[in-house]
């Protein structure tokens, strides 16, 4: 209780221009999940699990659950892949892929609603459970309450025994709701499955997605941070600075992990988990230090072009960059938790597979070039994809040029998409246009080609010592300490 008064006390003293936009932008989080029968008519819809986290928070969970397993040729179907890391499989046992995904809106807006058609076509497409996570945001919550979230909803999926409470609430959950669907002769049922009684998480199959803001986090959790105080200011925010929210004293302390500590991935490491992790990132927000207004913008493929002089024309602040400080002050920018494009390449954990989907006209397209620069640099690359009609450009199938086969990681490639806006894959059909949709189903297809390839390989665990597979249960680790 006095957890919830100190927030309505903090939300009391922001300013009414920062109030009022909350109001406005919270109202999707509030939207019944029966519209989806519109905005997702194919199905499945989701059902929702208020999954327990640290300092006895709950995170809203959108469970999407396949209505049929779908042959992926990894090793764990009908198929001819790569059977040296499948699990044995009881006879009455449907052993689901996983899919973790999370929603854009710049920590400051934005639900797994919005996420729905892309969850449910990822669910119907690889026959994954799809989890897409509603992470708490700004200004009620401050980073890094999202990353926490993203990381107690993968311990769970992780948590193959149900160790914690959340592991296994997940698990219980899902196998309630299938048991149901199997029962219901419904529009969800499987009742031609009925020889397969048990739903069982696979997270040896695990893709992670994210949109945005979204991305940040998939990106996040796929990183190891080591200590990072040297990089933050210790100077206070200045209170005359109107994009750098001030915490009232109640709230003062954003208390990040020790950043004199290591923060590292939950991940298991490659040689626990040799299969690919296909990592999704959709025009992913990586350096946070510009607010949105502040951004140069430059239009890909040339945006380190360095014969152009055209200045960038000043922009008036917006939504995000008056929100945005909410949930991210200005002090804390430069954390390497908040701007994941910062962190060495040689922490990004090496069995991540990344396929990165960067649209033409976007703010975020400049910080997205200079990152991509810095991975290919470091051995992260693969085929580059520019839409742009150039010789012999790469389509997704046949053409460019993949580096990544000798590598020590998983590669990376990258689809740019020309003429399309920051957000483009999740604008309802009936407001793009026809390039747009064009673009977006060409995108979608590659992406769905790329994580099947993925979840056939393995990386080559004899360059890194163990060649145990085992994937051992894991908890929330007990130095991730929260917000205080």
């Amino acid at each position: 209780m006095s957890s919830y008064l100190q927030t309505l006390s903090y939300f009391s003293r922001l300013p009414w221009h920062v109030q009022w936009r909350t109001f406005l932008v919270q109202i999707p989080r509030f939207v019944p999940l029966g519209v989806l029968k519109v905005t997702s008519p194919k199905g499945p819809h989701p059902f929702l699990i208020a999954l327990p986290s640290r300092k006895n928070n709950i995170i809203p969970i959108y469970v999407f659950v396949p209505p049929k397993p779908i042959d992926l040729g990894d090793g764990n179907g009908d198929g001819n892949g790569d059977k040296r890391n499948a699990a044995p499989i009881a006879q009455d046992e449907w052993k689901v892929p996983v899919v973790l995904d999370f929603h854009g809106g710049g920590f400051i807006m934005g639900s797994p609603l919005e996420q729905a058609p892309y969850a449910a076509m990822m669910s119907r497409e690889l026959g994954a459970v799809v989890i897409s996570v509603s992470y708490r945001i700004g200004p009620f919550h401050q980073f890094p309450a999202a990353i926490h979230d993203a990381e107690d909803v993968l311990s769970a999926i992780l948590d193959t025994d149900g160790i914690s409470k959340a592991g296994k609430i997940l698990r219980v959950e899902v196998q309630r709701y299938y048991s149901m669907m199997c029962e219901s002769g419904g529009e969800n049922s499987t009742t031609h499955l009925n020889d397969k009684t048990t739903m069982s998480l696979d997270p040896t199959r695990l893709a992670i997605s994210g949109f945005s803001a979204g991305g940040n986090l998939a990106l996040n959790v796929a990183l190891s941070v080591p200590p990072c105080a040297g990089s933050l200011p210790m100077s206070p925010t200045s209170t005359g600075d109107p994009f750098s929210q001030v915490l009232p004293p109640a709230r003062a302390p954003t208390i990040l992990d020790d950043p004199d500590q290591p923060w590292p991935s939950i991940l298991p490491p490659p040689q626990a988990q040799p299969r690919m992790l296909p990592l999704l990132l959709f025009y992913p927000s990586l350096d946070a230090r510009l607010l949105p207004h502040e951004r140069p913008m430059k239009t890909l493929p040339n945006a380190l072009n360095s014969d152009d002089k055209k200045p960038s024309k000043p922009k008036t602040p917006g939504l995000f960059s008056i929100m945005g400080p909410t949930y991210l002050p200005k002090k804390l920018r430069p954390h390497p938790r908040a701007s994941p494009g910062l962190v060495d390449p040689d922490n990004i954990q090496k069995n991540a597979a990344i396929f990165l989907v960067l649209p033409e006209n976007d703010t975020l397209a400049v910080q997205s070039d200079v990152w991509v620069d810095m991975m290919n640099s470091r051995g992260w690359n693969g085929p580059v994809r520019f839409g742009d009609g150039r010789e012999n450009d790469w389509n997704g199938h046949q053409g460019g040029i993949d580096k990544s086969h000798n590598a020590v990681n998983g590669g990376m490639e990258v689809w740019h998409a020309p003429g399309c806006s920051h957000g483009w894959t999740q604008f309802p059909e009936p407001v793009l246009g026809k390039h747009a949709k064009g673009e977006r189903d060409l995108v979608f297809a590659r992406m769905l080609d790329f994580v099947k390839e993925q979840w056939r390989k393995c990386l080559r665990t004899q360059q890194l010592g163990s060649r145990s597979q085992v994937l051992k249960p894991i908890r929330i680790p007990s130095q991730f300490n929260g917000l205080q």
